[in-house]
């Protein structure tokens, strides 16, 4: 503490409670405000004139959630009165005037705002081409928006990128990527306007892509077409509402390491040089082109041998394996027959460590696989069995009988049943961190 600072203390009267506060020097009460939500941080204004020049000059966590109520004067004010820079900007409950918008993204740029969270109630909100001016975004999540037309927008600091029920065009899309040199994660959540996507990214690390269950119009292109034509860095690519496709066509992702889920509604699947329609396997690699994917997960009408083995060829390095049924069949796919086949790859004899069954009912095809696995993956630590039933003593005997555990391929593999919780999540919620080893394992 600092000579001036400890002269400023104020000594307490008897029996009060010392002013520990105000000696604390700028920088920390700054950061301190900078913590607290937003009404409350204003508040301290009232306090003296310290306190206002303190909250001024804090740098600016704006979220209209905090504000009693969301208004867009009251955003208009803070944002033309606040002289800091901004941290964070979230609009989640406001309906502002497109010059409302157009001013605030405006100010924003000028106070070199990092994260910018939009989430319009009711009708997609349009962006203004101020949004191209925020060059200083670190991370963006847009959900139910109009991306303005621009094909040579630049973000250079841009890391996380969320798109959620976002209208863009591919060519607007396409330039957004290619002036975002520093992304590491990209989640395109149900994007319209755009029909083919082609990513080509020198820093990317995790790419998460779904399309909507019901078309929301015939009239409004979908995502269909997603090529991963050239990503040295990509470690994660995860697709969600896999019913609907898109088709995916992984050319180069040297340092790929989780996959899924993959399921008969991607109509087309390329993975270097194999190539699966609706799951069916077209052509196989003649050479080992994915060593590094270490966790994979599929989703099937029916699990069945053959299409497992055709994919962990594809796969020799694979330690977790995850496999879900599919809760329904989509139109004008076609299901599989049943195969058996005894033949074992790298992946079985070195490697496969953990299988999960997820939607497990006990069914022959099920049955099948999972004989299959238990008896041929030599060093498998744990199989677990993620039941739609009770998972009753006697349903659970029948079950241990039925799959021959004496003649499992790995001694000390552990079998476990479990309910499962949460059917209808396919991974984690933040899978895009790289942090989480298996962003499939959502019971644990």
């Amino acid at each position: 503490m600092t000579d001036a600072a400890a002269t400023s203390v104020i000594p307490a009267a008897a029996g009060e409670d010392p002013d520990l506060i105000s000696p604390l020097p700028d920088c920390l009460l700054t950061s301190i405000l900078s913590l607290l939500p937003i009404d409350a941080a204003a508040r301290t204004t009232a306090l003296s004139s310290r306190w206002r020049r303190l909250w001024l000059s804090t740098p600016l966590h704006l979220i209209d959630s905090h504000l009693r109520p969301p208004s867009a004067d009251a955003i208009s004010h803070i944002l033309a009165s606040h002289r800091c820079n901004a941290v964070r900007f979230h609009l989640l409950l406001t309906r502002p005037s497109p010059a409302d918008l157009d001013s605030w993204l405006r100010t924003l740029a000028l106070k070199r705002l990092q994260e910018l969270v939009l989430a319009p109630p009711s009708e997609p909100m349009c962006l203004p081409p101020s949004f191209h001016a925020c060059h200083s975004l670190t991370a963006a999540d847009l959900t139910n928006c109009r991306l303005p037309e621009d094909a040579t927008a630049s973000f250079p600091h841009l890391a996380n990128l969320t798109l959620r029920y976002a209208y863009v065009s591919s060519l607007t899309l396409h330039g957004l990527l290619a002036g975002c040199p520093a992304l590491v994660s990209l989640s395109l959540d149900r994007i319209f306007g755009c029909r083919s996507l082609r990513v080509c990214s020198q820093s990317l690390r995790s790419l998460t892509v779904s399309v909507s269950l019901v078309r929301r119009s015939l009239e409004v292109c979908e995502l269909e077409d997603l090529i991963i034509e050239d990503a040295p860095v990509l470690e994660r690519l995860l697709a969600h509402d896999v019913n609907w496709g898109p088709s995916l066509h992984v050319i180069h992702a040297p340092r790929l390491t989780t996959l899924g889920y993959l399921g008969v509604g991607i109509p087309s699947l390329q993975l270097g040089s194999a190539l699966f329609h609706a799951m069916r396997a077209v052509r196989l690699p003649a050479s080992v082109e994915f060593r590094t994917v270490k966790t994979l997960a599929l989703e099937m009408v029916d699990p069945q041998v053959k299409p497992v083995v055709d994919f962990l060829q594809c796969f020799p390095c694979l330690e977790a394996l995850h496999i879900t049924c599919h809760m329904v069949i989509p139109r004008s796919m076609e299901r599989l027959d049943g195969d058996k086949t005894g033949h074992l790859t790298e992946c079985l004899d070195h490697h496969l460590k953990k299988v999960v069954l997820a939607g497990y009912k006990g069914r022959k095809c099920e049955l099948q696989l999972a004989v299959f696995l238990i008896s041929s993956a030599r060093v498998l630590e744990v199989i677990k069995f993620l039941c739609e039933n009770d998972c009753n003593l006697a349903w659970l005997t029948s079950q241990k009988r039925r799959l021959h555990l004496d003649n499992r391929a790995s001694l000390g593999a552990q079998v476990l049943f479990e309910k499962q919780r949460n059917s209808y999540v396919r991974f984690s919620k933040h899978a895009s961190n790289i942090s989480i080893v298996d962003p499939f394992d959502i019971q644990t």
